[in-house]
């Protein structure tokens, strides 16, 4: 097979990102620019598309961590260029939502979920809010192990009453990708909600990640106001 460097100009994955954007490109073609060169005998867009066969497409590659990518052969460069490309485009996207209005479970999630990907571990982090609910922030609070994490309702509001956040919205992982709530998860709900009204911080959700969906515990069981 030729090297992407002999194709017609018209199409390689280079000169049509440059000329079209990358919104044109095929994930195999994005992925290609960042393995950067080929094998003998494979071209790097050869490689992109067998490594997301193998990790099974593009969410496999989300969790794919520097040992894995150089088990399916990519080299230690390569490697680590992807990483910091996945990394680089997470951190946009949740800086991006940094002064968004958080007013519903869909829009929390939005704020959240770009803090959860790629993780193999149970996670809590906390949304914080301005007064009209605006995204002030995402902090960590807790990091758990592959079975789960386990946090004291205090450590839910540490930032937010250190940066006078009048909100809150609560974020979780699931590592088995299924979100849906468990019975702990719902006690800790309600929990932070009645420890925000002696704190007045408001708990407007919790909202819990897996495999790229989302359940709003808050929408599903709502405290009373």
């Amino acid at each position: 097979m030729p090297s992407i460097r002999e194709w017609p100009a018209s199409t390689r994955p280079r000169e049509r990102l440059i000329d079209a954007g990358a919104q044109g490109l095929s994930d195999p073609e994005l992925l290609a620019l960042l393995i950067g060169s080929g094998t003998p005998g494979r071209s790097a867009l050869a490689i992109a598309h067998q490594l997301l066969v193998d990790l099974g497409g593009m969410r496999g590659l989300a969790h794919a961590d520097h040992s894995l990518l150089r088990r399916h052969r990519l080299g230690p460069a390569a490697a680590a260029r992807v990483l910091a490309a996945r990394e680089v485009g997470q951190r946009a996207m949740a800086a991006a939502a940094n002064g968004e209005v958080v007013d519903s479970p869909e829009s929390a999630a939005r704020a959240l979920e770009p803090h959860f990907a790629a993780l193999e571990r149970e996670e809590v982090k906390v949304a914080l809010l301005s007064r009209k609910h605006r995204l002030l922030g995402v902090v960590g609070v807790y990091r758990g192990n592959v079975a789960g994490a386990s946090v004291r309702i205090g450590e839910l509001f540490t930032e937010a009453l250190r940066r006078h956040a009048p909100a809150i919205v609560i974020g979780h992982n699931h590592p088995s990708g299924d979100p849906s709530p468990s019975p702990e998860d719902l006690r800790t709900t309600r929990d932070a909600v009645a420890a925000g009204r002696l704190l007045g911080i408001d708990v407007l959700d919790h909202i819990v990640f897996g495999a790229g969906r989302w359940k709003s515990i808050g929408a599903a069981q709502p405290s009373p106001r």
